[in-house]
């Protein structure tokens, strides 16, 4: 009876420690928390207790093995909030199978060391535990795997959304009695971070259905039969001469774009620091945080699986050909099955540029207009390629080439990320040198054609974009017309990109 209820107490106090950590009653929220959401907060750490208790026959070891899973889950929730500006959503359960698909992505802003030896030496306690705590009931191989499999199933009861419609939906009804912000930071401080996890889950898949009709019922003009049309969404893109003053010649194809584009300025966009699907399916849809609801934290994953009206969708119905190309795994956030609903007759991965020069450890964006270019030669003018690049994602560490201190404006070289800054600057170079590529493409099809040309986010390096004019975590966007006379300055949202396009193309 000592160990259960020792083992109880690890995981109540693994439930207490993840309150704490988000502020959430009775350690930070001024609201008093009530009983439901309370009991709602602790059940995965309670259930998740007795699942692991089930096939162990060791309470201790269950507890540390939940204990374990909410450390992870806290660390997980300190990192993103320091590096992307946002707490743990449920959305991140999908970015689990990444994590170990594409580590470097990840682990690397937590420190790859420090997750070996994390890992080391929770494989040592668990056996060292398995070693000293006797079972409260014979364990046995066969016996041991069908009652983990009978926790697993009761795990997937418990804590996967209810596929019933019904079901889901009467939860969702309960959940919005609650009066939920839908604010993850909010909603955490109010009700914990597990039992947010829950509420939001529950309510952006009873909404899916009818949010996803009403982006199908969107009314689109038809775009004209014209030249081609480029989109290029750069990777932690943004006119660096905001930034300082020293910069102002860094990026002059940009600065050229600027000057002779129909409309330019700062673009609002959805995310900061990466998340860049939540840009991109902006872009392409003109779809809003509002209008995807809580999906709108990877809309990858279930909101954009249904076809959806689309810039794309659009060409298409214009007698273009529709390509999208992105030089990384092709299902990395399912696009290889998102696109394709998306309008684009082919989307193109990393299959697509083998031996294509690279500049770090991605594709060198320089590569990438190169493949736009020669797309545009092959199908001619009735073309729209939209690129997502990829030479200037983080971590911006030594596996990338790093500037000289000398090219870094003055006061940013005592910064503590000043190295990083100093790659991302480089790559931001590369971004430019597409432009020229993409202009001369579109000419030499000898009928006027669109480049519009976007960053998705600001990278997460914060120290540099605490400057005025810089931390308001917005992007810049150009969008230019080949025979088009220059426009004002205008400052739009990812979602009004392709409405400004259209208006440009002189379609109401």
């Amino acid at each position: 009876m000592i160990h259960f209820l020792l083992g109880l107490a690890i995981s109540l106090a693994t439930w207490l420690g993840l309150r704490r950590l988000v502020g959430a009653w009775p350690f930070g929220s001024r609201a008093k928390a009530q009983i439901p959401t309370l009991l709602l907060d602790a059940l995965p750490c309670i259930a998740g207790f007795g699942l692991f208790l089930l096939p162990t026959g060791r309470p201790i070891l269950a507890g540390l093995t939940v204990m374990c899973l909410g450390i992870g889950m806290g660390v997980a929730d300190r990192v993103k909030r320091a590096v992307l500006g946002e707490p743990v959503v449920f959305a991140d359960r999908a970015e689990l199978i990444e994590v170990v698909r594409h580590p470097r992505l990840y682990l690397a802003f937590v420190g790859t060391g420090r997750m070996i030896l994390a890992t080391i030496a929770v494989l040592l306690a668990v056996i060292w535990v398995i070693d000293l705590e006797p079972p409260l009931w014979p364990v046995h191989l066969i016996p041991a795997a069908l009652m983990a499999l009978v926790a697993a199933v009761i795990g997937r009861l418990l804590f996967v959304i209810p596929s019933s419609q019904p079901l889901c939906d009467r939860l969702a009804a309960a959940y919005r009695r609650l009066e939920p912000s839908r604010d993850p930071v909010l909603d955490s401080e109010r009700f914990g971070l597990l039992a947010t996890c829950i509420i939001h889950a529950t309510l952006a898949r009873s909404e899916r259905a009818d949010r996803q009709r009403a982006a199908q019922g969107r009314a689109w003009p038809a775009l004209p039969a014209n030249g081609p049309i480029l989109i290029v969404q750069g990777e932690s893109f943004v006119d660096a001469r905001r930034l300082d003053p020293s910069l102002a010649g860094h990026l002059p194809n940009f600065a050229r774009l600027q000057a002779g584009s129909v409309a330019h300025g700062k673009l609002a966009v959805p995310c900061w620091g990466a998340n860049t699907i939540r840009s991109e399916l902006a872009v392409l849809t003109g779809l809003g945080a509002d209008d995807v609801g809580l999906d709108r934290f990877n809309p990858y994953e279930h909101f954009a699986r249904v076809p959806l009206p689309s810039l794309a969708h659009q060409a298409r119905a214009a007698g273009y050909k529709t390509i999208c190309i992105h030089p990384y795994d092709a299902d990395f956030y399912y696009r290889d099955k998102v696109m394709p609903l998306l309008g684009f007759d082919r989307f193109i991965g990393i299959e697509g540029f083998a031996g294509a020069e690279r500049s770090g450890p991605y594709v060198s964006d320089v590569a990438v207009a190169q493949c736009m270019a020669r797309y545009v030669r092959e199908l001619g003018p009735r073309v729209l390629v939209f690129a997502i690049t990829m030479e200037n994602h983080g971590p911006w560490d030594a596996q990338h080439d790093a500037l000289p201190p000398a090219s870094l404006p003055e006061g940013w070289r005592d910064l503590p990320d000043a190295a990083e800054i100093g790659r991302w600057l480089k790559h931001l170079q590369s971004t430019d040198a597409m432009i020229p590529i993409l202009q001369d493409a579109i000419a030499a099809t000898g009928s006027p054609g669109w480049l519009v040309f976007y960053g998705d986010h600001q990278p997460s390096l914060s120290a540099a974009f605490q400057a005025p004019g810089a931390d308001d975590r917005k992007s810049d966007y150009a969008i230019w017309g080949s025979n088009q006379a220059p426009g004002a300055r205008v400052d739009i949202a990812a979602e009004e990109i392709a409405a400004s396009l259209m208006k440009a193309m002189g379609v109401s």
